[in-house]
């Protein structure tokens, strides 16, 4: 067999050919042998275009070579440790997302040795997320064993760790679960935080007063520099309405020098009134000290100018 026909036969063997095309490139071939025989012989005919090899995609770093009859990116070693783990009935595309999301036999293997017996969109989600094996049996020691996937994929995302959890029930919330847990970590509370507030007097805060102060950024240098004014019943509700409402230690500082008795609900309803502390100071250099916190608010609501 010459070299062209090894070519042909070698081509069609890796499909690049179809078994028409390969024919037709034989049959050409065997005309033109002819032909070099002697004279007499019709022409060549014109040898048909060879197909365009289709583009190759780009290997992933964590790719291997194919296998035979496989999946491109798949190897039969990978394959085979997937199934001596319990996972030997997947499909090609199945084991092919399970290894460019990085699942590997070993994480499975632990995964089940924690008697989850998980579908491969929860392994590629977990991977994705980062949730190790040992986070899973780090949580259920500390008593949360009804864990589902997606508890476990929130944990990861949100990057919550068992040291976060055994703090908060240090800090008395023991009744804290993973829904409560996550809220906390959506929003960027830590314990350290919850125990500056514990030291601080508050206490009895719950849930969503906690996170209500992180989204609202009530720190504790916030609370601190208003109890520096003297004001009483700063509660949870009170503080996050001072910051919805832009009451800021600078503001207080002004009106409280024009009205040294008013309160942080006087501050909110200045600020809610559009009440400038310059327009205040207007009033006082007017009136003196011969008007209230409530007067000066009334007059604002109403648009009424008495200096």
């Amino acid at each position: 067999m010459n070299d062209e026909r090894k070519m042909i036969l070698t081509m069609l063997a890796e499909g690049k050919i179809t078994a028409n095309e390969a024919s037709a490139l034989l049959d050409a071939l065997e005309v033109s042998e002819s032909a070099a025989a002697g004279p007499g012989f019709p022409p060549l005919p014109t040898m048909p275009r060879m197909p365009r090899m289709p583009r190759v995609p780009t290997m992933p770093r964590h790719a291997v070579h194919p296998g035979h009859g496989r999946h491109p990116f798949i190897s039969d070693t990978y394959a085979r440790a997937m199934a001596e783990v319990g996972l030997g009935d997947l499909s090609d595309d199945e084991l092919h997302q399970l290894q460019i999301h990085g699942v590997s036999p070993d994480y499975v293997r632990r995964l089940r040795e924690l008697g989850m017996a998980l579908t491969v969109d929860d392994l590629v989600q977990l991977s994705i997320h980062h949730v190790r094996p040992s986070l899973v049996r780090e949580i259920r020691e500390l008593g949360l064993t009804d864990l589902t996937v997606d508890d476990m994929v929130q944990l990861g995302i949100h990057n919550i760790r068992p040291e976060m959890i055994h703090e908060l029930r240090k800090l008395g919330f023991k009744e804290y679960g993973i829904d409560q847990v996550v809220q906390l970590g959506v929003h960027g509370v830590r314990p350290s935080f919850i125990q500056q507030l514990h030291q601080m007097g508050y206490t009895d805060l719950s849930l969503d007063d906690i996170v209500a102060f992180s989204i609202h950024n009530v720190t504790a240098e916030f609370i601190k520099e208003m109890r520096g004014f003297g004001f009483k019943g700063l509660d949870a509700d009170t503080l996050v309405e001072m910051r919805i409402h832009n009451v800021t230690p600078d503001f207080a500082a002004a009106i409280q020098a024009i009205l040294p008795d008013v309160t942080p609900e006087q501050l909110v309803e200045m600020r809610i009134h559009g009440l400038s502390a310059k327009r205040a100071a207007k009033a006082k250099e007017a009136l003196g000290d011969d008007f209230s916190a409530e007067e000066l608010i009334g007059w604002q609501i109403h648009g009424e100018r008495v200096w």
